[in-house]
């Protein structure tokens, strides 16, 4: 059998649905598994010993990053019926797919894929992996994911591995419109190459062309003629357009060395909304948080009315926090009512008594309340000195809306809860000599 039909069986568990796409290295079917019900990729290589060898070079390299958020699971390979398959889960369509249909992507959609691609090339380039050719095809999104993937590893290289190409140069590696300029000259790629090409890559994503893209039906010297104007122009001209960010961005990858490792945190704060970086992420095509909306303006709108609306909440919270007991009377008041194992206040144990049963159940409340730590960390998160920002970092993955409706729900249960901790506290105290008397009264 020269290729893989629909309908087949892979690997006793994996079904072959349809086709999805092809290249020169082979094809990528839509698959699922016919226990779980969850759809996967399979991908099959071509019949030729050179692009063999690279696929298995490919599933040695995911091997390694495995783990790495981002980067494709990988559920199974092997062979079967003389072709090498390949089968990872399914990461839903690139970005070429989600630029033709969104037609442009707003700066806080280019941003967030800026940051998400470099955590994943940190990660990797911890690893000692580099990618080599980083391109909108090879970057993934779902509608129903906040995440982006990187794909694609059939061509990236362990940094730890000696290069068989020492003395001489090296042949072009990459794909010519976002490849780096090292990579055009045959000099051996770094990190420092990964990061010049996603700069590309941002920059097309915002112009949706390069100065260089006339030259791609170029026949004769195509290769040294894009790397020439890749290395002539001025990164003011080729950012023109670009907010100052991404110039830079190109301006501190311009500044590395080969052999330099990269300030990736340095680089992600430039595409940090705030300080306070949020990790709920927008995209354009993403559907499960926040509405798509017509236009930009429409957007800001709704954004200046949720300040408007958390910052009206914040004050409520704030007015009610100081009208609360301070930390030191509240743990005065349980100092007062936990019992004492101290033979000296155990003679005194029938006035201490009296005064507990003269403390009214509301302060018993709060006395439970102040043995929680979510009494110590509202305190410490709604201080009247922590600004709005500072309001945020409670749950840096929860809006705060959601926090203000979390709150409302379990202060419906507070009352049920402190009382029931009360009464355990009561009868834990009577675990003295008093207890004995109070049986007696009682009988």
């Amino acid at each position: 059998m020269s290729d893989i039909q629909q309908g087949q069986i892979v690997a006793n568990l994996y079904k072959v649905l349809k086709l999805l796409s092809q290249g020169s290295f082979g094809k990528v079917y839509l698959g699922r598994n016919l226990q779980t019900r969850e759809n996967v990729a399979i991908k099959v290589e071509k019949q030729q010993i050179e692009v063999h060898l690279l696929e298995i070079f490919q599933i040695d390299i995911l091997i390694e990053l495995q783990g790495v958020q981002g980067v494709p699971e990988l559920i199974w390979f092997g062979e079967q019926n003389g072709l090498q398959i390949m089968i990872t889960n399914m990461l839903g369509f690139d970005l070429m797919h989600f630029l033709k249909k969104h037609k442009k992507f707003t700066m806080d959609c280019v941003y967030n894929i800026a940051y998400q691609m470099l955590e994943i090339l940190e990660k990797s380039h911890e690893l000692n992996i580099i990618h080599r050719d980083l391109k909108p095809e090879n970057i993934l999104g779902r509608v129903n994911s906040n995440q982006i993937h990187l794909i694609d590893f059939g061509i990236a290289k362990d940094l730890t591995k000696k290069s068989k190409f020492t003395n001489q140069k090296i042949p072009f590696i990459g794909t010519s419109r976002y490849a780096s300029i090292s990579a055009h000259f045959g000099e051996e790629q770094s990190r420092k190459d990964d990061l010049e090409a996603l700069g590309y890559v941002l920059i097309y994503l915002i112009k949706q062309e390069l100065p260089w893209m006339k030259c791609e039906k170029i026949q004769e010297n195509r290769l040294m003629k894009i790397g020439q104007l890749k290395k002539n122009i001025p990164l003011e001209k080729l950012c023109e357009g670009c907010p100052s960010q991404i110039l830079n961005y190109m301006k501190q990858i311009q500044n590395l060395t080969s052999q330099q490792i990269p300030n990736y945190r340095k680089l992600k704060g430039l595409f940090e909304n705030n300080p306070l970086h949020i990790k709920w992420f927008i995209f354009d095509w993403y559907k499960g948080h926040y509405k798509n909306y017509k236009t930009k303006q429409e957007w800001k709108v709704n954004q200046q009315q949720n300040k408007k609306y958390d910052s009206a909440q914040q004050i409520q919270i704030q007015s009610s926090i100081e009208k609360t007991p301070s930390k030191a009377s509240r743990i005065n008041r349980s100092t007062t009512m936990n019992g004492n194992s101290n033979p000296s206040s155990q003679l005194n144990s029938m006035e201490s008594y009296n005064k507990r049963r003269s403390i009214k159940s509301t302060d018993s409340i709060y006395v439970d309340f102040v043995n929680s730590d979510s009494y110590f960390l509202s305190k410490k998160t709604y201080s009247k000195d922590k600004t709005a920002n500072h309001f945020s970092e409670v749950d840096e993955f929860m809006p705060l809306r959601d926090q203000l409706q979390l709150m409302q729900l379990e202060n419906q249960d507070l009352e049920v809860k402190h009382k029931l901790l009360h009464y355990r506290s009561v009868n834990f105290n009577f675990k003295n000599p008093i207890q004995r008397y109070l049986q007696f009264q009682i009988n």
